[in-house]
């Protein structure tokens, strides 16, 4: 396992959970990692979640476009593309699928800290960028034909 104090390491799970949830609960091929960068746009919706554990303590996200989320959104739901959705569905969509790759975070790091925790995903409409007191990696994948960020940020100590 690659080193479990850097933040990269859980950004490494929580793209392969991505991945696992694309391909078991979505029936996809996969994911594509379009590249490692934060996003640099502004008032992205997004569903983020904290895992906390006994070393270690960490928020995850996953934002997008309001179209991405919506993509996003009817594939965990099996719906067509041109069938209407809420921004109440959207949001639980969104926020269950975060919920889920966060689920596969825990499982696959459970071996480092045994003691993870998840919290309540909420839905923002405005993306999240670390402080000088944080930090982050990200990465900008293609999920469900979606363009997502994948994000994690942790505060220094």
């Amino acid at each position: 396992m690659d080193d479990p104090t850097l933040v990269s390491t859980w950004l490494h799970a929580m793209v392969n959970s991505a991945e696992e949830l694309a391909t078991s609960t979505l029936g996809l091929e996969g994911i594509t990692v379009i590249n490692e960068a934060l996003p640099k746009e502004r008032d992205f919706p997004g569903s983020y979640v904290a895992i906390v554990g006994d070393s270690y303590n960490f928020e995850y996200g996953i934002a997008g476009s309001w179209d991405s989320c919506a993509v996003l959104a009817r594939a965990l739901l099996f719906m067509e593309p041109e069938e209407e959705l809420s921004e109440d569905d959207l949001a639980d969509a969104v926020n269950e699928v975060i919920n889920i790759v966060a689920g596969g975070i825990k499982r696959r790091m459970s071996e480092i800290d045994t003691g993870l925790k998840l919290g309540l995903p909420a839905f923002f409409n405005g993306t999240l960028h670390p402080t000088s007191h944080q930090e982050a990696a990200a990465s900008k994948v293609d999920l469900a034909g979606a363009e997502v960020y994948l994000m994690v940020f942790r505060h220094r100590t």
